[in-house]
């Protein structure tokens, strides 16, 4: 008997571990970090693949398509780089760890001797207000490759407008942009700062590049590059969109998360596993709760793309929207809660407090975070050009823990609190 009883026991436990959100997510950020996928953004198809594995899920969970489909498609300008080979000094680099490409560079194919900029002609301009110094050395560089020492000038060395080394960090986007009338055909950034990859709506005429100066310490005196770049005037997305007809549909809940993330430059992946592959499993997850305790409202789910392109689904979405955007009671937007030791920031509960002293009262009764911290509006994420439009929205990442940031690092999360956060939203939409 004791035996049995034992046996029916571990079953159960079995069977509550299978069913846990935390289980699900796991394999849903798995799945969506896979090379399968590309890093979810424009090469091989990625983002596409991506979108079309979440209608896959949507389908399985159960949730209805709005006008027959679960798409909804836009496009949008983006710069792709799609191959990247550099040498310094002879020895090759890897991207994403010893160097990244600024994502509005052009294709370039060139061995380079590059000038070195000299960093004490920020000291006149700083300490006696004399341009000339600097002015001559814009016009050595020109037309010529440049290389930015990894340089730091002393704290108390500003002006009215800056610091020295605020301007020092600046000018080599000003040169990118065109605003010193010069032309460079590359510049080569040696930085002790963290990598943070992103995407460009246009092409420049200059490669940037970011070198660890970790990697290459030494003074720069030969630059070999081979980079392919793509610039796409109308690359090819789409929203993914599901919903769930709840028992009241004078009103909606709307919850989002972008699906997007950087893609992938030769065979390096930026997996994106906090950012945002734990909102979609968020996402998926409540879902599953609701489709199968039916919702006091409709509640529709939007896995946007674009987001890390500068909110380009969502913004589309509310431009084109498929709802009325007038009937929305609230709408959550989830990006980055793949970990929560610390608890969760709420973007926009200064802005809509009644809301979140709902929630940070749910919270205090069931005990589920640390905390639920208040911040106001901040247009950082989806959930921005609903609010703009006069939706009630917040905007939800959680605290603490380890996680890369737009890098080849963001590959796993720890999900601390994902199963706590199911439960908290699940209670906080049903106060709504």
């Amino acid at each position: 008997m004791k035996k049995i009883f034992f046996l029916s026991f571990i079953f159960t436990l079995a069977l509550l571990r299978a069913q846990s959100p935390k289980i699900y997510a796991e394999q849903v950020i798995k799945k969506l970090t896979s090379p399968e996928f590309s890093g979810r953004g424009y090469v091989n198809d990625g983002m596409i693949k991506a979108s079309q594995e979440i209608a896959e899920q949507f389908e399985k969970i159960g949730l209805q398509k709005l006008n027959n489909s679960y798409f909804q498609p836009f496009t949008y300008p983006v710069n792709i780089i799609e191959k990247s080979d550099l040498k310094i000094n002879g020895k090759p680099l890897q991207i994403g760890k010893d160097y990244l490409v600024g994502a509005g560079s052009p294709s370039l194919k060139e061995t380079f001797v590059p000038l070195i900029f000299n960093p004490h002609v920020i000291d006149s301009l700083f300490e006696w207000e004399d341009p000339s110094y600097f002015d001559k050395e814009i016009d050595r560089i020109k037309d010529h490759a440049v290389v930015f020492p990894n340089y730091k000038f002393p704290e108390n060395l500003i002006s009215r407008e800056s610091t020295a080394n605020q301007f020092y960090k600046e000018i080599p986007q000003l040169l990118v942009q065109g605003e010193l009338n010069i032309a460079i055909p590359l510049i080569a950034e040696q930085t002790s700062s963290k990598f943070i990859h992103t995407l460009s709506p246009i092409q420049s005429k200059t490669v940037d590049l970011f070198i660890s100066s970790e990697t290459v310490p030494e003074e720069i005196k030969n630059i070999a590059i081979e980079l392919k770049s793509n610039f796409n005037p109308a690359f090819n997305a789409q929203n993914v969109i599901g919903y769930i007809k709840g028992k009241r549909t004078d009103s909606l809940i709307v919850l989002t998360a972008h699906y997007d993330h950087l893609g992938k430059i030769n065979d390096v992946i930026f997996p994106g596993a906090n950012d945002n592959a734990s909102g979609i499993a968020l996402l998926l997850s409540l879902a599953k709760v609701y489709i199968k305790e039916k919702p006091k409202f409709d509640m529709v789910f939007i896995a946007f793309a674009g987001e890390e392109a500068g909110l380009k689904g969502s913004q589309y979405f509310v431009n084109h929207p498929l709802i009325e955007l007038k009937k929305i009671k609230f709408l959550i937007n989830f990006d980055m809660v793949g970990t929560g030791e610390e608890g969760i920031q709420v973007v926009n509960g200064k802005e809509f407090n009644k809301q979140f002293n709902k929630l940070e009262t749910i919270n205090y009764n069931y005990n589920y975070l640390k905390q639920v911290k208040i911040r106001g509006a901040s247009c950082n994420s989806d959930h921005c050009p609903f609010y703009q439009k006069g939706v009630p929205s917040f905007f939800v990442y959680t605290l603490g823990g380890k996680s890369g940031y737009h890098d080849i690092y963001d590959s796993e999360v720890s999900l601390y609190a994902f199963d706590k956060l199911v439960s908290l939203f699940t209670k906080f939409i049903d106060k709504l």
